[in-house]
């Protein structure tokens, strides 16, 4: 008998929450972060890593810090619901970090993800796509989104500007790609409204339409 989505999402969250591939991530980070949503939702947002003071903590994905509140209050106002048609979850399931001793102490300082944790990832977030199958995939920031275009649309060129790829749509066999500016990109260096954020997300909508 096959297993509904549902459950193979849970069977994957579980082989997320004990991972033990990166060793170093293994001894800094609190928990991994699985991703949450519709188990067939049509929508799936991809965030860079769970930060350290918020989702890390929590377990769950934009939760417990700006980021997340911000997030979370975007999809309130869109309407877009994590029951019925949205799933969220990270390129990178563990929050990156590195120890650093201080006199007599060590300390876990925040970093960007090496490349060995976004290969070590990237089966988790293969096998949450083919589990979901979502229509839309949106990527949160340049990071994400180049990370994405090159390991499923085998688009090598690396691109250096957000202005250039936000609300463009990349398309596959399998699924639209739309890049999205990053939340930081709102909430600390203003380079987009929170106004015009708003007014993208709600557009996903006539997305879904064309699909």
């Amino acid at each position: 008998m096959s297993i509904s989505a549902k459950e193979s999402i849970n069977k994957l969250n579980n082989e997320v929450k004990n991972c033990k591939k990166c060793m170093d991530l293994l001894k800094t980070r609190k928990q991994p972060v699985p991703g949450t949503g519709a188990p067939k939702a049509n929508i799936m947002v991809i965030g860079n890593y769970p930060l350290a003071n918020g989702a890390e903590e929590r377990g769950i994905p934009f939760t417990g810090d700006d980021q997340g509140k911000f997030m979370r209050k975007i999809f309130d106002e869109t309407k877009l619901s994590l029951v019925k048609d949205t799933y969220i979850t990270y390129l990178v399931k563990c929050t990156p970090g590195r120890t650093t001793k201080k006199e007599s102490s060590s300390l876990v300082e925040a970093a960007e993800p090496l490349k060995k944790h976004i290969n070590n990832c990237i089966l988790f977030l293969t096998k949450e796509i083919s589990i979901i199958t979502p229509h839309i995939i949106v990527s949160l920031g340049l990071n994400v989104s180049n990370i994405i275009l090159q390991k499923f649309f085998s688009i090598e060129k690396k691109y250096r500007n957000m202005e250039k790829i936000h609300m463009r749509i990349f398309e596959n066999p399998s699924f639209k790609l739309v890049p999205f500016f990053d939340p930081q990109d709102v909430i600390i260096s203003g380079t987009i409204t929170e106004e015009r954020y708003i007014r993208d997300f709600e557009s996903l909508s006539k997305f879904l339409k064309i699909v």
